[in-house]
């Protein structure tokens, strides 16, 4: 009987230990947060996507450094995630400054030095267009749908990343990223509400990251 005591004290403790350290590392990703209004503003400027070209199934971000899962991305990945990207965010009363005095601007420091070096390029263009935040993104993988709505040989699938820099500092303020490759529900029964949403269908990488871009911009911070 001591024995079978001891055994249940040493489960429940365990159990109690595991649940600890998941509701931390949930609070740690999902832990709201807000910016303080009196600092930054609604002026916000973006960095075009970057793309980084995998060399397996996993790649580093160049900004925060963080693995992200990865695979082929299409020649239009990066104007695709820029322009949904802006849309979505003067749909949430962002105020963006032109993408094509961006572009010249990252001409003059050079295209290859920004990517290579995009926290200092973030730095720059928020010193020469007097913003204080910065939003950068980078595409680890955009893959296209091979088939149709209702059969594929290949599933599409997208992710990416996005970054909130403060201008002055190069600070990261806020990150969050976005995975999905489409399963049947057969395989996935927790993406049911996902798969109501698109009438059961097989949709393409557009979609997937329309889908993804709105749920990471709906995490951005609130200003308060």
């Amino acid at each position: 009987m001591e024995h079978w005591r001891k055994r249940t004290r040493w489960i429940v403790l365990a159990c109690s230990l595991f649940m600890i350290l998941v509701v931390g590392c949930a609070e740690e990703s999902n832990r709201p947060i807000a910016l303080s209004s009196s600092v930054y503003s609604n002026k916000l400027l973006v960095l075009p996507f970057q793309a980084v070209v995998p060399k397996g199934a996993i790649a580093t971000c160049p900004i925060c450094g963080k693995n992200n899962p990865a695979g082929p991305i299409t020649s239009d990945a990066k104007s695709v995630l820029t322009d949904m990207l802006i849309m979505g965010l003067e749909r949430r009363g962002f105020v963006i400054v032109p993408m094509g005095k961006v572009e010249e601007a990252l001409l003059a420091i050079g295209e290859k030095k920004a990517a290579a070096y995009p926290i200092e390029a973030a730095k720059k263009l928020a010193k020469k267009f007097n913003v204080k935040l910065v939003m950068a993104g980078v595409v680890f993988e955009y893959k296209s749908r091979e088939g149709s709505s209702i059969g594929v040989e290949e599933p599409a699938a997208v992710s990416f990343s996005l970054h909130l820099i403060e201008g002055k500092t190069g600070r990261i303020l806020w990150k969050d990223k976005y995975y999905e490759s489409q399963k049947p529900l057969s395989e996935d029964i927790t993406n049911i509400g996902k798969f109501i949403k698109r009438s059961g269908k097989w949709v393409t990488a557009r979609r997937l990251a329309y889908d993804g871009m709105n749920t990471l911009l709906d995490n951005l911070p609130d200003f308060q």
